[in-house]
């Protein structure tokens, strides 16, 4: 008995692993294709990376490694954009300043510099050659001929649209890296398709229930949402993608509409309505979250995540009673689910103060 005790342990143990490492490589291709896509549109974008540009306000000298449409932490303090005419209503650059430059004309030795589009301008081809210890991290090189860094791999992955001189061997290298990883996501995504057409999500979700730490939970988890959002549309999971990145720059209207045109093309997929529930109750709007998350537990009752979201839903709606039964709904199918268990404190304490009022 020990010895097949044993045995199932083990066995246990090597789905958990399998599990962690899919996950990983699923993150992995998520990540970089997310960024890509995020910098996809050069609206509004000046510069590109690898180009070497000075500070109008400082003077230094600094070479492009990334680039954002708006600024990602607090700028308003800061004395290089008060006045600017702008403001931080910009695009901010990452920059890898010159060490000379900085030491002359800031001070000392400085890292990564994060500048407003404002503030900077082109430099003279002559003038273009700096020097930091960052750099090598971030270039392969730099191109005499044009003045300009050779961004690595990933960043030519990201930044496929900034203008960068043809050098040959390395733009064919990042083409074929950038088709190397579609690929990967199409299967990855065609892998889902057929585990969830044979059936896989059930034992996926016993596994939900047997992790034994939250490590292995997350990457049951995972792999459980993998199989749920599998759509075999192209055009429905572009939209799912659309409606992420909406999300991701709040402009939830747009991640609505998103969705609403992958609902007309597919009404009887529940990842649509959980997402669409999660957009509502984002916007203050519980009462159509609870409509869609219903929507969603109606198409397949073992979306843990809709059957969250279903209980945020009721506690925003001070349904203190349904939401706590709603909540212990979600951690029969998911024991570790994210949140659940604060939500049920909170829920009930609610109960609690609304009984005594």
């Amino acid at each position: 008995a020990g010895g097949a005790g044993e045995a199932g342990g083990a066995a246990l143990r090597g789905c958990f692993d399998a599990l962690h490492r899919l996950g990983e490589l699923a993150a992995f291709v998520e990540s970089n294709a997310a960024e890509r896509a995020a910098k996809a549109d050069r609206g509004g974008i000046t510069f590109g990376v690898g180009q070497v540009l000075r500070h109008r306000k400082f003077g230094f000298r600094a070479a492009v490694l990334g680039w954002e449409r708006r600024p990602e932490v607090d700028v308003s303090g800061w004395d290089g954009v008060q006045g600017l005419p702008s403001g931080a209503d910009q695009p901010f650059y990452r920059m890898v300043p010159d060490m000379g430059d900085c030491v002359g004309l800031l001070g000392g030795p400085r890292g990564v510099r994060y500048v407003a589009q404002e503030n900077l301008e082109e430099l003279p081809l002559s003038e273009r050659a700096i020097s930091h210890e960052l750099l090598p991290h971030f270039f392969d090189g730099y191109d005499a001929a044009s003045g300009t860094f050779l961004p690595v791999q990933q960043l030519r992955y990201w930044y496929s649209r900034d203008p960068l001189p043809d050098t040959g061997l390395a733009v064919l290298a990042a083409e074929q890296a950038a088709a190397a990883l579609d690929k990967l996501s199409a299967l990855l995504h065609s892998h889902a398709l057929d585990a969830r057409g044979a059936g896989l999500l059930e034992p996926l979700m016993l596994l939900l229930g047997a992790a034994g730490s939250a490590a292995d939970s997350a990457a049951a988890e995972r792999a459980a949402l993998a199989l749920l959002a599998a759509h075999p549309s192209g055009e429905v999971r572009e939209l799912m993608r659309a409606s992420e990145r909406s999300v991701e720059g709040d402009d939830l209207l747009a991640a609505r509409g998103a969705l609403d045109e992958a609902l007309d093309i597919d009404a009887g997929h529940a990842e649509l309505f959980a997402r669409r529930a999660a957009v509502h109750l984002r916007a203050g709007r519980p009462e159509a979250g609870l409509s869609d998350a219903r929507d969603a537990l109606q198409r397949d009752a073992r979306h843990f995540a809709a059957r969250t979201l279903e209980g945020s839903a009721l506690r925003e709606l001070r349904r203190y009673d349904e939401a706590v039964d709603a909540f212990e709904a979600a951690l029969r199918l998911h024991p570790w689910a994210p949140g659940v268990v604060p939500n049920i404190f909170k829920a009930e304490r609610a109960r609690r103060i609304l009984g005594n009022a």
